[in-house]
């Protein structure tokens, strides 16, 4: 029964002041209705139907964002970057963002897109800043100005431009109090998601980009093969820091850097040892 109540709190509220207004119409004298009461029993009156007002209507402009919108940069998000395909198992980065966005979704989902505005305004602007080192004096620029840089520059594809844009547009518009429905809010993030996996992908690639690449003969090869390297790492986060040292040939480096983000230290150095023979 309390639960009956909760879920229909405004519908018997409207019920009451219903049966007060046509007391007051048909002039029952054991109830006075006085013109105040009538100002709120209207209110109350309108109450139930208040979550049926989704638009704010001035003119032409309409306060809302309609889901045809939504639906037209899915397929075109679809269409240019393939999101009915197969794709690559999302980084722990992008999923912890995910799992955040869809934690404040269940909460809030204008807060929600808020949010995504801000991942997306993060990651355009640490990859601005990384790949040309130019960037960092347009270190507050428009998001929108990030986005034309970065395909100007060849870095983001150009087909990532129009959605990526649309995106940002509609998260601004529902912060600025246009009206979206969650379902709607749960389809621009699923976008959002995905041109965040786009642009993490980039960032990756560029972060273990070679600076310089050099020509090695056979004998190098095999010289590089069998050495033997000095490597060096830190282990801060503890109560005494310590700086460790190991010689390893490949197949040692190979199982040290195999569980090395699991480790409690980062890597300094990595030295071929030279040798007699060299």
């Amino acid at each position: 029964m309390r639960q009956f109540l909760l879920h229909n709190v405004s519908w018997i509220v409207f019920l009451i002041a219903l049966a007060l207004l046509i007391s007051h119409v048909v002039g029952w004298k054991q109830i006075t209705v006085d013109t105040t009461t009538l100002l709120l029993l209207a209110l109350l009156l309108v109450s139930p139907f208040i979550e049926q007002l989704r638009k704010i209507k001035v003119g032409e402009f309409e306060a809302e964002i309609a889901p045809d919108e939504v639906e037209k940069v899915k397929s075109e998000v679809d269409k240019r970057l393939g999101t009915g395909k197969v794709r690559e198992p999302i980084t722990p980065e992008v999923r912890s963002v995910e799992e955040s966005l869809l934690d404040l979704l269940d909460r809030d989902h204008v807060l929600a897109l808020a949010k995504l505005r801000i991942e997306l305004e993060q990651a355009l602007t640490r990859l601005h800043l990384l790949t040309t080192p130019a960037n960092r004096q347009r270190r507050h620029a428009g998001l929108n100005r990030l986005v034309g840089d970065l395909v100007r520059s060849g870095i983001l594809p150009a087909q990532q431009s129009w959605p990526l844009q649309e995106v940002i547009s509609l998260c601004n518009r529902a912060v600025h109090g246009e009206y979206v429905r969650p379902a709607d809010a749960m389809s621009i993030i699923d976008i959002g998601i995905h041109i965040l996996e786009e642009i993490d992908s980039i960032l990756e690639e560029f972060i273990v980009k070679p600076t310089e690449t050099q020509p090695l003969s056979p004998a190098d090869v095999s010289a590089y093969m069998g050495a033997k390297y000095r490597v060096t790492t830190v282990v801060p986060l503890v109560e005494n820091p310590v700086r460790n040292v190991r010689i390893l040939d490949q197949e040692g480096l190979y199982m040290l850097l195999e569980g090395y983000d699991e480790y409690g230290e980062f890597l300094v150095s990595i030295e071929k040892i030279e040798t007699q023979a060299e």
